[in-house]
């Protein structure tokens, strides 16, 4: 449902210091091990023992019995699988009984092997639905423009609660190539710590990249962990005692990636030497808390060289030291030419030096930032000059590109549609909650509320749904979108009532059924049922069928919708048809879940749905809608 893969998941897991790794459920033997195969390359990296715990085959109801389809022989020769890519740990799940167990261990018997199992863990970046391998990369792009210090827009949308900019510049940057994103919320006056949270939520829910939580407050850094479905980079720890004493617990506990500051309690220092010493430091304490070495990131401190001459040549020496050593480096490139005239051609000189010496990592401008291959151009030549100390003072950068003037950082323009429908079916599809009021209210000055509700919101879910049947859309876009069009209906709601437009499309009663605690994806159905104008009445999760009768009578509605995610509670839902017919309950009964499928639903006498977005589409050819 969340779109992680096992790549990314296992990868998550490891780092948070899980002793084995392991799949189980599911489906069957076959499929399970397909699975493990087309990774196992990668999976093998993160030197863990593996696991694989399946099904006896896919479940199938017969008669009103769970029945798994795999004998237990035909199960053990299947499992053996597992062995043979080195899995050391096989079982069964759903469907085995000691029958199938004694005939795996047979099947396997002295056939478990290491199939190339790393000796020493390789940690990942992940995202809710991306692994990102930092030792791979030549170097990481951080990009740095999520930061209210330098980004008007950002800083005037955390006071007021808003998240357009983030939004728009998280797509944009990604776009540009960034590996991970840099977020800062550090703004007086707002409470950081639920700025950090809600921030990352809409970033996980808008790009599919790493995040590099950005704060020099333990609370802010937290609570943004808390919320960040993945190993993100924390930015940052120095070599004060506050700061390790109340960092690396939080690094050890949510397995992340650390930047480190070559800082101690002198604070920055100038020479390439004395940043080395505090550095090494630094790494000594953070691996001596257990933290592996390669999740640490040096960052080697970068001072503007137009105030501080020689500071790049002084970097670049820190860079290369912990480069040999084989632990990782970081800089914050925009500083190197803070108060100069057309700042990519320095920024870029400088990147491309350090990297030579061995960067790993660096928050840019991802819109500028590039390695130069090849001879440098006129200006390049002139920033390097600059950067090595040939030109002092920057006397010949300055006289040749001052007339371009000093780079200022860029405000972004709104997204521009054609139309203000168009704006508002833009902002249902990209889950805005932010603009969406106020682009109603815009809309309805040339708009009737039922075309703005049919044209703007009911097309733009419908959009969403298709997203999401496809594979392009998961549980996260779907919920922002969601929101976004209640929001929208909301302010609706009203003017359609009294234009006569409101009218209900049906009453639906909906629970997960008894036994059954699963209640995700029930919920999403509820508001999109619920934006698409039904009246919904949500009896909750592990509901009785006899409660679900009870309610029925009650309230009578127009369709009962049942959902259930385990095969041992697959049979409630034959309860419940029953119960309709032996109390004469003559409307549709609509069922969905994991494990349900179309040829169940037929064998209840009920209807299925695949997803939220089918459920609606199903409810509203049910009622004659569509």
């Amino acid at each position: 449902m969340t779109g992680s893969d096992i790549v990314t998941a296992f990868a998550t897991l490891a780092a948070c210091g899980a002793a084995a790794l392991g799949a189980n459920c599911g489906m069957g033997p076959d499929a399970m091990a397909e699975i493990f195969r087309k990774n196992m390359p990668r999976i093998s990296l993160l030197g863990l023992p593996l696991a694989a715990w399946s099904n006896a085959g896919l479940p199938k109801l017969i008669d009103g019995k769970t029945v798994y389809s795999l004998a237990p022989d035909d199960f053990a020769a299947a499992a053996a699988g597992f062995a043979e890519m080195g899995i050391g740990i096989i079982g069964g799940c759903c469907g085995t009984t000691p029958e199938h167990i004694a005939a795996l261990a047979k099947a396997t018997a002295g056939r478990c092997f290491d199939a190339g199992r790393q000796n020493s863990a390789r940690f990942f970046l992940t995202s809710r639905t991306r692994t990102l391998d930092a030792d791979a990369e030549k170097l990481l792009l951080l990009g740095e423009r999520l930061n209210p210090s330098v980004r008007k827009n950002f800083a005037s949308d955390l006071k007021e609660g808003r998240q357009n900019f983030l939004r728009e510049e998280s797509r944009k940057q990604s776009a540009e190539g960034a590996h991970v994103l840099d977020i800062n919320v550090g703004l007086p006056g707002i409470d950081e710590p639920h700025a950090m949270r809600s921030s990352i939520a809409v970033l996980c829910s808008t790009v599919d990249i790493p995040l590099m939580i950005d704060s020099d407050n333990p609370a802010v850094i937290e609570k943004g962990l808390m919320m960040y479905p993945g190993i993100p980079i924390i930015n940052s720890v120095n070599g004060t005692k506050e700061s390790m004493e109340s960092i690396l617990p939080l690094v050890k506990r949510f397995g992340c990636f650390i930047v480190a500051m070559c800082i101690d309690e002198a604070g920055i220092y100038r020479e390439a030497e004395k940043r080395i010493a505090a550095g090494e430091k630094i790494v000594e304490r953070i691996i001596a808390e257990g933290i592996d070495k390669s999740r640490i990131i040096v960052d080697a401190l970068m001072l503007a060289e137009s105030a501080e001459p020689g500071a790049a040549i002084e970097t670049l020496k820190v860079i290369e030291h912990f480069a040999s050593r084989g632990i990782k480096t970081s800089v914050g490139l925009s500083n190197i030419s803070f108060g100069l005239p057309q700042r990519k051609f320095v920024n870029n000189v400088f990147l491309t030096m350090a990297a030579r010496k061995g960067l790993s990592a660096a928050i840019v401008n991802t819109a500028s930032a590039r390695i130069i291959d090849g001879e440098y151009s006129f200006e390049e030549s002139l920033a390097a000059d600059f950067l090595t100390g040939r030109d002092a003072g920057a006397a010949k950068y300055i006289a040749n590109l001052k007339n371009a003037g000093t780079s200022a950082p860029e405000e972004l323009k709104p997204i521009e549609e054609e139309g203000i429908i168009g704006r508002v079916n833009r902002a249902v599809i990209e889950g805005n909650t932010d603009s969406i009021e106020e682009l109603i209210s815009s809309a309805l000055a040339e708009h009737s509320p039922r075309d703005i509700m049919d044209s703007g919101l009911l097309a733009a879910l419908e959009t969403v749904g298709e997203k999401y049947s496809a594979g392009e859309y998961f549980l996260p876009q779907m919920i922002s979108s969601a929101n976004a069009m209640k929001k929208g209906f909301i302010k609706l709601k009203p003017l359609l009532a009294a234009s006569g437009g409101a009218e209900n499309t049906g009453k639906v009663i909906i629970c997960t059924v008894k036994g059954d605690v699963h209640d995700i994806g029930k919920n999403i159905v509820v508001m999109m049922l619920e934006n698409h104008g039904f009246e919904v009445h949500d009896l909750g999760k592990d509901v009785a069928a006899s409660e679900i009768i009870e309610q029925a009578l009650r309230l009578k509605p127009d369709i009962i919708c049942l959902s259930s995610l385990l095969t041992t509670t697959m049979g409630e839902m034959e309860k419940v048809s029953n119960l309709m017919k032996e109390n004469q309950i003559r409307i549709p009964l609509m069922v969905g879940g994991a494990v349900v499928n179309d040829e169940y639903a037929q064998e209840i006498g009920a209807h299925y749905s695949d997803d939220a977005a089918a459920c609606v589409e199903k409810a509203k050819k049910l009622m004659g809608r569509t």
